[in-house]
């Protein structure tokens, strides 16, 4: 089986991360990373995101440096 990456991209999603984390995680295909790039969130978002990264070691979390904004 090959592994895939998933790219999500955050910024300031607090209220639907967890549900959209949960979603991934539950796949049955097992074989995957999950590379979450936070774009400088406001909110709890990243918080959170490093939750889900420490307990499971296929989830990988970047902290952007607020790139969205010129």
């Amino acid at each position: 089986m090959s592994k895939i990456s998933i790219l999500m991209p955050v910024f300031n999603e607090q209220k639907y991360i967890s549900e959209s984390i949960d979603s991934i995680l539950a796949q049955s295909y097992k074989n995957f990373e999950l590379i979450i790039v936070d774009d400088f969130s406001t909110d709890s978002s990243h918080d959170i995101c490093s939750s889900y990264a420490n307990q499971d070691n296929r989830i990988k979390l970047i902290k952007n440096i607020n790139k969205g904004k010129i």
